[in-house]
């Protein structure tokens, strides 16, 4: 079972976003795809796969709320994808040990983008590989100069960021209201944008896999 793990230890930054958006396209591909949410208390992702449920979505995707990394790790499914809690430390440090991708999501503020790249250097001071670290800048704003100033910040902390970042749209956010995810707007550029972040997880990980194999 592979694992993409979305980190983060600050709250509102699209940790289930890009959850919701890997589940679906993994699942549209027909991988036994699950998101372990361990947010307990707000069970953002769980919530979700509810409502896509009820609402006869397909892929269906399977969520469930999980309170503990090794009962997570005993599910079968061919991709689990672990939507993180913010601020703890010793459930992200054991996901993030079990995970063969790491996603950080930030915005373009540095208030976002300096916790965030503080957190990347925490999970590396603990002895996770830099490698496995990727960086999402997610709710961007209409202006490409602050996405790529966002960009070389973290690239000059020495983290990979993904070449497509998501732009905050409420139709995004609609979508989601409905048990969608951000691949399936109701606008096609949207979900092509959606899209091509999702092909590059989709290498990145491949890639990495194929490293670990060698």
């Amino acid at each position: 079972m592979l694992v993409i793990a979305c980190l983060s230890q600050k709250g509102g930054v699209g940790k289930s976003t890009l959850c919701r958006l890997i589940s679906v396209a993994y699942a549209t591909a027909d991988w036994r795809v699950k998101i372990a949410d361990f947010n307990v208390k707000q069970k953002t992702s769980t919530d979700w796969a509810a409502i896509r449920m009820a609402g006869k979505i397909l892929p269906e995707i399977s969520a469930e709320a999980f309170n503990q990394v090794k009962v997570a790790m005993r599910q079968d499914f061919d991709l689990l994808v672990m939507d993180g809690r913010p601020d703890s430390d010793t459930s992200t440090l054991e996901l993030a040990n079990e995970a063969d991708l790491i996603i950080v999501p930030t915005g373009v503020s540095v208030d976002d983008l300096q916790p965030q790249v503080r957190f990347a250097n925490e999970l590396r001071s603990k002895g996770i590989d830099r490698r496995r670290i990727y960086f999402v800048i997610n709710r961007s704003v209409d202006s490409q100069i602050a996405v790529e100033d966002a960009r070389a910040f973290v690239m000059s902390a020495g983290y990979a960021v993904f070449d497509t970042d998501i732009p905050m749209r409420v139709a995004y956010q609609m979508a989601q209201n409905t048990g969608r995810c951000i691949l399936e707007t109701t606008y096609a550029t949207l979900n092509d944008r959606a899209g091509a972040l999702a092909s590059e997880i989709v290498t990145v990980l491949n890639d990495l896999t194929k490293e670990m194999t060698l």
